[in-house]
Parts: structure tokens; sequence; C-alpha cells
């Protein structure tokens, strides 16, 4: 089949990588450069105990290169949340009906974006559990093997299943999108928008026990607006997040301090935090908004209050587009922990 990954970064170019090695047509769109680097020299899939070149890719970085004369069996998003409205926008501007459209982006919100421009049928949730990194243009590293996670709830999620058992990846079934998506919310959130904030890795900043008591509220918070929704929480392959939430609900901090730690940071392998990445990349826009931010917009529609989440998704779109100086927070737990604590006083 003719697959479009479109937004092609670390996940875009992972996903790619398997479903050519697959035997199907993919086409990666992403940033000039590495779309010259893979057109050049193929795109690169490094495993534990290998490396595998790809030739057979395309990749272009316009989607009029793209599209061309071209039709594809299904899109794949895989760019920064905070870049699904203008890729609907390009993609509304060139494809009156496009094929069905899958989101394997992180955070809460991509998908009901694309709902609402394409129709809620022809969308698809999905998510990558295993982290990856690019290192250059055309190496993507597959840092722990986990899998993938369809939600079944769209028309078209049969198909996608299949192409995506097709690869060697481990494909798990959802039965629902909400369950999916705020699942994986909540192991994107560990150590994240903290360790932005903080520019530390997630093996210093959860060594302060007042960053910990922070991420655990920031969770407990989230935790909370699923119940009040009726989302459940469901295990993502290599991730059991429902004993996660098993933890945060019953455990007391200081037991669960030290199992959390060895979970998040022998977990993680070398990928830096999202977030943080973001930040030291210069980038002015953040997905905490769908990350944290979606948690206090979830609260705020059902006349509730997160001011963990909040205060976190503020502080940090604030430092990101340079309102806030970043060198105020940078390695100082105290004056974040200051923060939260005026912040959860003036919202209660």
């Amino acid at each position: 089949m003719h697959i479009l990954i479109y937004g092609a970064g670390a996940v875009g170019n992972y996903l790619g990588a398997h479903l050519a090695l697959a035997g199907h047509q993919v086409t990666l769109l992403g940033r000039e450069r590495m779309a010259s680097s893979i057109a050049n020299d193929g795109l690169i899939l490094r495993q534990a105990k290998s490396d595998k070149r790809i030739s057979t890719i395309r990749a272009v970085s316009s989607l009029d290169d793209a599209l061309g004369n071209q039709s594809y069996d299904w899109i794949a998003f895989t760019m920064k949340a905070y870049d699904t409205v203008e890729a609907i926008h390009e993609l509304q501007s060139r494809i009156s009906s496009p094929p069905p459209i899958v989101s394997f982006q992180n955070g809460v919100g991509n998908e009901e974006s694309l709902q609402s421009a394409f129709g809620k049928d022809r969308i698809v949730a999905g998510t990558v559990t295993t982290p990856v990194l690019m290192s250059g243009n055309n190496i993507v590293v597959e840092e722990k093997k986990r899998g993938v996670a369809i939600a079944s709830d769209s028309p078209h999620s049969r198909l996608i299943e299949c192409l995506l058992k097709d690869t060697d990846l481990k494909v798990d079934v959802i039965p629902n999108s909400a369950d999916l998506k705020w699942s994986k919310l909540l192991l994107n959130m560990i150590a994240n928008a903290t360790c932005a904030i903080l520019d530390m890795s997630p093996a210093e900043a959860l060594k302060d026990s007042r960053v910990f008591r922070i991420e655990v509220l920031a969770l407990q918070e989230a935790l909370a607006m699923m119940e009040l929704q009726k989302i459940n929480v469901v295990n993502l392959p290599g991730t059991p997040a429902k004993l996660l939430a098993a933890a945060l609900r019953s455990l007391p901090m200081t037991i669960l301090r030290p199992i959390l730690y060895r979970q998040v940071v022998g977990g993680r392998g070398d990928k830096m935090p999202s977030l943080l990445a973001g930040l030291r990349a210069g980038r002015t826009k953040t997905e905490v908004s769908w990350l944290n931010g979606a948690v206090a917009l979830a609260a705020t529609n059902m006349q509730r209050l997160t001011p963990i989440n909040h205060s976190l998704a503020l502080l940090l779109t604030d430092i990101a587009s340079g309102r806030v100086a970043w060198s105020t927070y940078q390695r100082r737990p105290d004056v974040l922990v200051a923060s939260m604590r005026i912040a959860e006083g003036m919202l209660q």
C-alpha cells in the first residue's frame, strides 16, 4: 500500500522504516535536511543488534512534492501537536476528501482537530510507545523496543491494524480512543514539564523530593479527570499504565518515589524528555498545552480545578515564548516549588 508519513521526525521515520521493510510504499514528508539526506543515503533503522538501510523509501520536504500524481491509502500524522492545525489547513487546500488519517501524536486534542476538519469516521487514534530518536538526519534509533497501539473504534482501524501487523512491530488494539490517548498522556507527562522548566534530566529532577511531589500531584490530577470523564487507564505495549495508576492512587510518597524513579530513569534510555528537548533546541512553541494543558482544559470544561497542571502548562508556555526568562528556573527547584505553592493557593 501507499502510505504518507506527514511530519516525519523520529516517530514518523521509525514507523516509515518498519512499513517500508514490510514492503509498503512509504513517502516521508519532513524537514528539507532530513529529506535530502534520506534521498541521497537512504533511511537507516538502528536497532540493538543491527542497522538496516532502507533505500526504497521516498523522502520529500513539501506536501506538493508528496502528493504530485500520487494517491495514498492512508496518512500518518506524526508532527508535533502545535503543528496539527497548520497541517490540516495545508492538507484541506489540496485534498477535499483525504484517505484515512492516523494520529500517532502525543497528547490529547489532535484527533478532535482532525475529526472537526475531515469527519469522525475518517480518523484513527494511535500511539508509539517505543522510545526513538534521530541521530543525524537519516538515522532513526530504536532505544527500547515496545510497540504501537491502535484504537479500534474507527471504521478504518482494522485496515491500519493489519498493515502494522505486516511489520515486526508489536501491535496492541485498544477498544476506545480516549482510553488509549489519556493512558499515553499519563506516561508522557512523567518527568516532562518539570524537567523542561528546570533544565534538568529526570534522574536529576526526581532526586529532589519536592519536585517528585509536584510530579505525583500532576499525575493524580490527570487520573481524577479521567475518572470524572469515565476514561479507563489501559496498558499499552511495554508500558503498564494500569500499575502506575494503582500505585499513584494507593502508595505513600516514601514507597512510590524509589519505584517510580527506577522506572522513569531506567525506561527512558538516552532519550531526553520531549519538552526539554524542544526548549534546548530553541523552539518557541511547546506541546505542553496538549499534555498538562489538556488536563487543565478538561477540568475547566467540568468546572473543576487542576492547579498543578494548569500552572505547569502556563509556566512552560511562557518560558518557551520568552515571556518568562528560563534562567529564573534553570536548575532551581526551589523557585519552581515556590511557584507551584503560590499558584495552588490562588486557584483553590
